[in-house]
C-alpha cells in the first residue's frame, strides 16, 4: 500500500509539473481526477528498476480504452454507412482502430511530449514509437471514460479521430494484402501461403524486418518494414502480383492444351 501511495503522489506531482493543463487543454477535457490522466501516460519501462507495482503502468487503461474505441467506432460506422455489409464495415473498423491510426491521431495532442518512459527507452526514441503512442492514446481514452463517461470519449473521438476516417481508409495501409493473397491462394491454388521471417536488422528503435512468402513450397517475394506486420503485407502484395503474372503467362499454354484435348475427344467413338 505504501508503494502505491508513493506512486500516486509521484504521478500527481509529475503531471502538474510536466504538463500543467496543457494536455487537458489539447483534449478539450478537464479531468476531475487528474491522476487518471497521469496514470495513462506511464509506460511499463518507466517502472523498471523502481520499487513500484507493475500494474501501475498504463496497460490496464489501454485495455479499457481499446474496448471503448472499438465500441464507439462500430457505432459510428453503423450510423455513417447504413447500406454497407458487415464485411465492409469490419474492414473499415480494422483500419480505424489500428495502432497506426491511433498513433497518427495522437499527434494532435503532442502526446509524445507527455508519455513517461524509462531512460533506456527514451534514449532509443521510445516516446515517438508508434506502439507506445498508440497504447498511450487508448489509455487516455480509457482514463476519460472512467473520469467522465462514454459521452466525453465520444466527443473527443468526434473531434480528433473520426474526422480522419476518409484519410485512414483511403491510405495504402487500409488494403489488406495478406487477406487478398490468402483468398487467391485458397480459391485458385487450393493452398495457404506461408510467411517466414528471414531478417531482423537495425537498432531496437529502428528495426527493419524482412519476410518472405512460400506458396506450395516455392519461394516468392520478400517484403521489408518497420514491423513484422508491414513486412508481411509488402511480401504478400508482391507475391500476389507474381502469382497473377504467372497465371496470365500460363493462359496461352492452358488454352492450347484444352483445345488439343477437345480435338482428341472428337475423334473418339
Amino acid at each position: 500500500m505504501g508503494n502505491e501511495n508513493l506512486l500516486h503522489k509521484v504521478l500527481k506531482l509529475w503531471f502538474r509539473q510536466k504538463s500543467g493543463d496543457g494536455l487537458e487543454a489539447k483534449l478539450g477535457y478537464q479531468f476531475k481526477d487528474p491522476e487518471l490522466l497521469a496514470h495513462a501516460l506511464v509506460h511499463r519501462s518507466f517502472l523498471m528498476g523502481k520499487d513500484m507495482p507493475y500494474e501501475s503502468n498504463n496497460e490496464r487503461l489501454e485495455f479499457l480504452g481499446d474496448s471503448v474505441l472499438n465500441m464507439l467506432t462500430t457505432e459510428y460506422l453503423y450510423k455513417m454507412y447504413p447500406d454497407d455489409p458487415e464485411g465492409d464495415l469490419s474492414k473499415r473498423k480494422s483500419a480505424i482502430v489500428s495502432g497506426h491510426a491511433c498513433a497518427q491521431s495522437s499527434e494532435a495532442w503532442s502526446l509524445s511530449e507527455y508519455v513517461k518512459v524509462g531512460k533506456a527507452e527514451a534514449n532509443m526514441g521510445g516516446r515517438g514509437m508508434e506502439t507506445i503512442l498508440a497504447d498511450a492514446y487508448e489509455a487516455v481514452l480509457g482514463a476519460v471514460y472512467l473520469d467522465g463517461g462514454l459521452e466525453d470519449v465520444r466527443t473527443i473521438l468526434n473531434k480528433f479521430h473520426f474526422p480522419r476516417i476518409p484519410e485512414i481508409i483511403s491510405a495504402a495501409d487500409f488494403v489488406n494484402h495478406k487477406s487478398a493473397l490468402l483468398e487467391y491462394a485458397q480459391g485458385v491454388l487450393r493452398t495457404v501461403p506461408e510467411y517466414i521471417l528471414v531478417a531482423e536488422e537495425g537498432p531496437e528503435h529502428q528495426k527493419v524486418f524482412t519476410t518472405e512468402v512460400h506458396v506450395n513450397g516455392k519461394t516468392y517475394a520478400q517484403g521489408s518494414g518497420p514491423n513484422k506486420k508491414k513486412a508481411e503485407q509488402e511480401a504478400a502484395r508482391l507475391t500476389l502480383e507474381m502469382l497473377k503474372a504467372e497465371a496470365e503467362a500460363n493462359k496461352p499454354a492452358d488454352a492450347a492444351n484444352s483445345k488439343t484435348k477437345k480435338q482428341r475427344h472428337v475423334g473418339l467413338p
